[in-house]
């Protein structure tokens, strides 16, 4: 039984899916797999008729909840009445979260806290059913606006979020209490939880303490989760089925101590574990294991069992039956691919008797099932993790998760005598943060393998189950799929050494400037700038507890995605924040071979903390100035600024100009129109196929009679979408469009891309 539903989930699957991604690839998949069934599995014809109506219902549920996933609203609108269904975070001068319109349709709030006093107010004040008139306007949600990146919109639509409620003015003087269900009461009670975790435990523990106990990671120090999740510890910070089977274990055997008949316990158990679901942010991996926990329960109750496999495969079903967007959610194909996978090699496991070495074999399984899913989504995966998890996981569950509930439960009935134990849980978690910080530095924290194609990651989840099926009936056997599973993953790792194919990218970083051009079989990756904001003084309480920055957040995953293990140049045509501001957080996490900088403008870094940081690190830092070239990879790179000192920062720009992908290039930097006059004095006879437009097409440069020189194709702008400076400028978007010039701008087209191969390329957008 057990069996055969696993294979109607993977059915099911393909009935989801089918509805978002049906096409002739797609097609021949389920075909394979019809013929797996048939040919490997041994299903009889009316098995596999089974499984067509299986697809063909999972397809209808999708279709149906696509139909029902609609908005009400045209974007017009103006005034609100808001009820806040979830829990609101706030973040420095930010409230943000889900809330529900008066039409009943979900909205996702923006509001801006204008004084510190008015985030007090709003800390002792919000709460779950509270109602408030409120007046904005309707945004549409961003798409991913760089290639791999991360779509917003996409996220909210798969969540029944069509639209974001810019909040201009909440009347919270005005708001009401709107019902107190049992739902409403269970989520209140979550938020005086965190609440008072937050108000009495020590700064470095409350954020994993929050997390441990009700499922919220938003308070954990942004460097410390970026490590757990590098190290593929991060699970460990979730709630799953680790904490329902302590939680549920323990009040069994409470309960049966205190002489309540196992009965009787089976139904508490059956009522605690949906407000449990509920308390803990009800995320998948929290609903698949109280889910799998009831229906194990009940089925106790009745004096009737059922396989591990055959309830999961249930769980799963009715899962993406009645929430076919859940099969989208990153944290649902974790948690499932791995607990199917410990549910399936439970075999293995008795293999290997000794207790060390069967947590070592878990852990490498669950690492391997993760792994097309973390490759598809991250790009990355950590083996140093295989490791880490024997370590942490043991910490975790025995030392850490038990002595969090005590500790937060005792304080709660006795303070003082539950003080010394907020020490010691302190203590712990600052010694085992620090020990995941030394382990995040070292070289095989994480490795970078790019975003896989999907013949790769169908290749990769047919290599895991052969290895998983023969590794059941011994390890000798599994041995050769071990080698086709190392050949994949070698493979995916120099993909870009293979590539024939080039790449110039103007990233959308926002208002700032960064192209990455990509040589053919990894001859040559090259940085242009780094994106960063302009910083103005903000007060501490307005701080938000992890600050965007264009290099972590946008350059650094778009690297990883392409594959890129290191960068040969970064060059920074000059020293504005709009350039270089993500230049430190790009060095301290990314592997750069040589900074270039322009003649004449040293002064200018020297303060910069990057060439600090680039210093300590024994990086090459090189001066350009024209006449500097270089050839690589059949491309060619001339510098033709600067030649001597400007006065005017964006005039000290580096000015390059490349042959590359069959065009001509020419990189202006920030270069205005004084800079532009004596370029052309020096060059005039200079053309280029491709103009990046200086001073994101501010109205100081691009002149008329320096495009009427250059005689563009093609133009690029990168400019921040609703900047505060007006960029472009109409002018120069009216000079380039007469000069015949197509334009292609970032705050219209997301990143934009040209590949190329040999002399022969194409341009794409990422926005339609």
């Amino acid at each position: 039984m057990a069996r055969h539903l696993l294979l109607l989930a993977i059915s099911a699957t393909f009935g989801v899916s089918a509805h978002s991604f049906f096409n002739v690839r797609f097609l021949i998949v389920i075909l394979i797999f019809l013929c797996f069934l048939y040919y490997t599995v041994g299903l009889s014809v009316k098995a596999l008729s089974l499984h067509l109506v299986i697809m063909a219902i999972f397809i209808g549920a999708a279709t149906l909840a696509d139909h029902r996933n609609n908005t009400v609203y045209t974007g017009s609108e103006s005034d609100f009445i808001i009820t806040f269904t979830h829990q609101p975070n706030i973040d420095g001068n930010a409230l943000k979260g889900f809330i529900e319109s008066e039409r009943g349709e979900r909205l996702m709030l923006r509001y801006k806290i204008t004084t510190e006093q008015e985030k007090e107010n709003l800390s002792r004040l919000l709460q779950i059913g509270l109602s408030c008139r409120a007046e904005g306007n309707l945004q549409t949600p961003d798409k991913h606006r760089n290639e791999n990146g991360f779509d917003y919109q996409r996220y909210l639509l798969r969540q029944g979020t069509h639209w974001i409620f810019k909040a201009d003015s909440i009347s919270f003087q005005e708001c009401v209490v709107d019902g107190n269900s049992m739902v409403v009461s269970i989520r209140n009670l979550r938020m005086k939880g965190i609440a008072y975790i937050r108000e009495h435990f020590p700064e470095e523990s409350s954020g994993f303490v929050t997390a441990l106990v009700f499922g919220d990671q938003t308070y954990i120090d942004a460097n410390d989760l970026t490590n757990y999740q590098r190290l593929s510890l991060v699970h460990l910070l979730a709630i799953s089925g680790l904490h329902v089977s302590f939680l549920t274990g323990l009040l069994f055997y409470l309960g049966i101590r205190i002489g309540i008949t196992r009965e009787r316990m089976t139904v508490a158990i059956l009522i605690f574990l949906p407000v449990y679901m509920i308390l803990t942010g009800a995320s998948p991996s929290v609903v698949r294991s109280c889910l799998m926990a009831m229906l194990l329960f009940l089925l106790l109750l009745f004096k009737k069992r059922v396989s591990a496999g055959a309830a999961i495969g249930a769980v799963y079903m009715a899962l993406i039956f009645f929430q076919p967007n859940m099969l989208y959610d990153i944290g649902f194909q974790l948690s499932f691919a791995v607990t199917f996978s410990i549910i399936m090699s439970s075999r293995i496991f008795s293999y290997y008797p000794q207790k060390t070495m069967q947590l070592f074999i878990i852990s490498s399984i669950c690492q391997l099932s993760a792994l097309p899913i973390l490759l598809f989504h991250f790009f990355e995966v950590s083996f140093l993790g295989v490791f880490l998890n024997v370590l942490y996981v043991p910490l975790y569950s025995i030392i850490l998760l038990p002595l969090s509930l005590i500790s937060l439960f005792i304080h709660l009935l006795l303070p003082s005598i539950g003080q010394p134990l907020l020490s010691i849980l302190n203590f712990t978690f600052i010694l085992s943060n620090k020990a995941a910080d030394a382990a995040a530095n070292l070289p095989l924290s994480s490795i970078s393998f790019g975003k896989p194609h999907f013949i790769m990651m169908i290749f990769l989840v047919i290599t895991l189950l052969g290895l998983y099926l023969n590794w059941e009936e011994s390890f000798d056997k599994s041995k050769i799929w071990w080698g086709i599973m190392m050949v994949l993953l070698l493979f995916q790792y120099n993909l870009q050494k293979l590539s024939p194919f080039g790449e110039v990218q103007m990233i959308d970083v926002g208002q700032g400037d960064s192209i990455l051009i990509i040589l053919p079989f990894n001859r040559g990756n090259y940085l242009i700038d780094t994106g960063g904001q302009i910083t103005f003084p903000i007060e501490t309480w307005a701080k938000k507890r992890k600050k965007f920055n264009t290099a972590e957040d946008i350059i650094i995953p778009l690297l990883k995605s392409k594959g890129i293990h290191q960068l040969d140049k970064l060059i920074l045509t000059h020293a504005d924040a709009d350039h270089v501001g993500s230049a430190k957080e790009l060095i301290d996490h990314f592997k750069v071979e040589e900074i270039v900088i322009g003649g004449w403008n040293e002064e200018h870094f020297r303060d910069l903390d990057f060439v600090s940081r680039a210093r300590e690190k024994k990086m090459k830092i090189t001066v350009m100035k024209r006449g500097d070239q270089w050839v690589m990879g059949g491309a060619r790179f001339s510098v033709l600024d600067p030649h001597e000192k400007e006065e005017n920062k964006n005039d000290s720009s580096i000015v390059i100009y490349a042959e590359l992908g069959g065009l001509s290039w020419l990189l202006t930097g920030d270069m205005e129109e004084e800079g532009e006059r004596g370029f052309l004095d020096t060059f005039p006879q200079i053309q280029a196929d491709i103009l990046k437009v200086g001073h994101h097409g501010s109205k100081t440069s691009s002149s008329s009679s320096f495009l009427e020189q250059v005689k563009p194709r093609a133009a690029l702008i990168s400019v921040g979408k609703d900047n505060r400076y007006g960029h472009p400028h109409g002018d120069v978007i009216r000079n380039l469009e007469e000069n015949g010039t197509r334009v292609f701008r970032t705050d219209e087209d997301g990143s934009i891309i040209y590949k190329f191969y040999k002399r022969k390329g194409t341009f794409r957008k990422t926005l339609p």
